[in-house]
């Protein structure tokens, strides 16, 4: 990786991470949080009994997750019509303003100031899809998903990170768990600085935008001085812009064969991570694991184990999906997220059937080791680098938008339903959870075409059927195997170079 793309992606793997941490806020401080919310209701609305509590509770839980909707809903007039950049730069300064809810309501002991701190972290969450796409567009054919993955990874490190700080003894207390959001508020000040000096997508330039000279520009920030790297870029976006001629709607994208199938695998991947416990968690972790029979401090300790022990995913599957492909590693992630709800399923029935022992806490915790790890290898970026691959330019918008509201609205559901459906269902929900995963599983492993290492053209070729030799093509994946656009290795794939 050359050094400006990667001083790049580490400026983004580090200081875009605010949305994760604001995001994972209420479930890692949901002891005094919590106890803030019902203070500020006994306060303000006399409200006292715990089962109604417990329902507001919830809802304001998946605030989020409407926020992640709206974000959504947005995602595409952000990304064509105001820019990729300058997105992000909306995004950081969305940061700042929830940070700055969040710490209010703890010194206003006013409630409803965090619900809408909690409310722009999911429109935080659901803006990084543009960051994704930002950083593959900027990024090289054989770097794209080392990218994407490099910036998930840095997400999953700076939680770790502030995880200890809200242990009890530190900011895990009722009078300081504001200090969290102020380390948020910081770093999304110090990114919205530090991406204006950052160029906008050379794609967006040239494709959109019509301004080859700037593309250029950008491509040499990026690529560095190699014009054979550069005038190949300009080539296929060249290629891609006769592709991308026209603006699409999503019925002229379903009835395109190839444009049908490349939304359909994009959705798929969409609803891996709303079918896995990743949405549960984020918000009911604590409250999980404390039910199995933890304290808080045991709970949040259990969480540093967890991250810890599953930490050298974050640092293996960038090089992962360049050396063995996208699909291999989806795939294997969505079976580990069956596999987290299966251990979950047999903590919770154990539960149900009014057993008390180590063992509860200890499978679930193994479980949760499993989700964790499918979380590293990619969970959040699946969609975005598929459609970052799969999609022409013109098409990026309307299938991000498309395929992320649907399931961002059955997360919704599923986030303000969990309480009552864990109390009237149990273990069986869990193993629901479980078979809709492993159906996920088998559909991508039957259906998900690999796309490592081609150009975003080629593959778009391929989709259409066009079978002629494409020679831009980097993948250390192999061009004949179950899954791959080719049919028969090219003619001038792997022939010996004749030295003059």
């Amino acid at each position: 990786m050359k050094g400006r793309l990667l001083l790049s992606t580490l400026i983004h793997a580090i200081f875009a991470q605010y949305g994760e941490i604001m995001a994972a806020c209420l479930n890692l401080m949901n002891v005094p949080i919590k106890s803030f919310f019902r203070k500020s209701l006994k306060d303000h609305y006399g409200v006292e009994n715990e089962e109604s509590f417990e329902t507001i509770f919830s809802a304001c839980a998946s605030f989020m997750f409407i926020g992640l909707m709206v974000a959504f809903i947005f995602l595409g007039k952000l990304m064509d019509g105001l820019g990729r950049k300058e997105t992000i730069m909306l995004r950081s300064f969305l940061g700042i303003v929830g940070s700055i809810c969040m710490i209010s309501s703890q010194l206003l002991d006013r409630f409803e100031l965090y619900v809408i701190g909690h409310f722009i972290a999911g429109v935080l969450s659901g803006l990084r899809v543009v960051l994704i796409i930002w950083m593959a567009e900027c990024s090289p054919d054989s770097k794209r998903g080392l990218t994407s993955l490099f910036i998930n990874s840095g997400g999953v490190i700076m939680v770790l990170a502030v995880t200890p700080l809200c242990l009890p003894t530190i900011f895990g207390t009722d009078g300081l768990w504001f200090l969290l959001p102020c380390i948020t508020g910081l770093l999304a000040t110090i990114h919205l600085i530090l991406i204006v000096f950052l160029p906008q997508s050379p794609k967006q330039l040239f494709i959109q935008q019509q301004d080859e000279s700037a593309a250029r520009k950008s491509l040499r920030f990026y690529y560095g001085s190699e014009s054979k790297e550069i005038d190949d870029a300009i080539q296929e976006m060249i290629s891609e812009n006769k592709q991308a001629k026209k603006k699409k709607s999503i019925l002229d994208i379903l009835q395109n064969n190839s444009h049908r199938l490349s939304f359909f695998v994009v959705f798929m991947c969409s609803l891996v991570p709303v079918f896995s416990a990743f949405n549960i968690k984020s918000q009911y972790l604590v409250d999980i694991l404390i039910s199995y029979g933890l304290t808080q401090s045991d709970a949040t300790l259990a969480m540093m184990a967890i991250s810890i022990i599953s930490l050298p995913m974050s640092f293996i599957s960038p090089l992962m999906i360049e050396k063995y492909g996208r699909r291999p590693v989806f795939v294997g992630l969505t079976w580990l997220c069956a596999l987290e709800w299966i251990g979950l399923a047999i903590s919770e029935g154990l539960i149900d059937l009014g057993l008390s022992s180590y063992w509860i806490w200890t499978i679930a915790c193994i479980s949760v080791i499993f989700g964790q790890v499918a979380f590293n290898m990619g969970i959040l970026v699946m969609a975005p680098i598929m459609i970052s691959e799969l999609c022409p330019h013109n098409i990026r918008a309307i299938v991000s938008q498309y395929t992320q509201v649907p399931p961002v609205g059955i997360a919704v559901l599923e986030v303000f339903m969990f309480p009552t459906l864990r109390q009237h269902f149990g273990a069986p929900m869990f193993l629901f959870l479980a078979s809709c995963c492993a159906a996920l599983a088998v559909v991508l492993h039957s259906q998900m075409l690999e796309t490592a290492g081609l150009a975003v053209d080629e593959i778009v070729s391929r989709l259409g059927g066009d079978h002629r030799t494409l020679h831009r093509s980097n993948t250390s994946v192999g061009w004949i195997h179950y899954g791959s656009l080719w049919e028969a290795e090219p003619d001038d794939y792997r022939k010996p170079t004749q030295v003059i």
